[in-house]
């Protein structure tokens, strides 16, 4: 049977879709029809289909021609065979055919949902935006820093920063399911802060996953306020359930002095003396 089936494929004229199609696939066909397992043909089927996808080397109506012509040229070729096992093999590749041709389907489709998500993720990977949270990435709000340090001295105005940071269970007590809960929150967190900050006010992340305010021309007690504003509307916005603690890390400078890399130094010393003292808010 494996003879008789790769001798009629090796006398067909295929097209180049379809021989790239059933090439890989007529060992397996030919074990099957032999009495083996459909499972190996249908996955090599299907993988082939994926790659087409991924590749974007033939559309997918194509893909599904080439092995329906394909099967019809393995079935006409069994049958001019004559033998009874050459009519058994035709009857089991007929009875397999409506299923090939989903794993098809469902190959290139696999394809074309990974070539989306590698392209999407290329699209993150550009921006200077993070997708989950709608802040600026770590490198772009220390460049927006710098930029904000240079006109505030240039323009002899005030500026403040707030390191805002999720404070943590003891890692004990923390479970795998608080830790993704917490990791969820980030969405909320930067939808809250952008709609309570100023529109010329700038929102990036930390390294470690926290939020850097820079707020440029406000008074020290205008940077409390801001940041019991913020802390006042992350409670509201968790709603009946408890909100998440968070500590909160404040610099402010009447007259800008320091350099970005300076500052930052500063606010995140304070900001790990609010951690171990579980203190809820720290000035630099």
């Amino acid at each position: 049977m494996v003879e008789l089936v790769s001798t009629v494929y090796g006398d067909l004229e295929l097209g180049e879709a379809s021989r790239s199609l059933w090439e890989p696939a007529v060992p397996h066909l030919a074990r099957f029809v032999a009495g083996g397992d459909e499972a190996p043909l249908l996955a090599v089927i299907e993988d082939v289909a994926r790659s087409a996808g991924l590749s974007q080397s033939v559309p997918v109506a194509v893909l599904l021609e080439a092995f329906t012509f394909g099967s019809k040229a393995l079935c006409e070729g069994l049958n001019a065979q004559g033998s009874d096992e050459a009519h058994e093999a035709r009857r089991l590749l007929l009875g397999l055919e409506n299923v090939a041709l989903t794993r098809v389907a469902t190959g290139y489709s696999a394809g074309l949902e990974e070539t989306i998500l590698h392209l999407r993720r290329d699209v993150e990977d550009a921006s200077p935006l993070d997708v989950a949270t709608g802040a600026m990435k770590p490198d772009e709000i220390v460049g927006q820093l710098s930029l904000e340090v240079d006109r505030c001295q240039r323009m002899e105005l005030s500026l403040g920063l707030l390191e805002l940071a999720q404070e943590e269970p003891d890692r004990d007590e923390a479970s795998a399911s608080a830790r993704d809960e917490s990791r969820g929150v980030l969405h909320e967190v930067g939808e809250c802060l952008r709609e309570n900050l100023r529109r010329y006010d700038s929102i990036g992340l930390t390294p470690d996953g926290g939020f850097l305010l820079v707020l440029p021309d406000i008074s020290r007690r205008g940077l409390a306020g801001a940041a019991e504003r913020v802390r006042r509307e992350l409670a509201a916005s968790a709603g009946p359930s408890e909100p998440p603690r968070f500590l909160l890390a404040l610099a402010h400078y009447d007259y800008v002095d320091a350099k970005a890399g300076e500052m930052l130094e500063a606010l995140d010393h304070s900001m790990r003396r609010a951690r171990v003292a579980h203190e809820p808010l720290t000035w630099s």
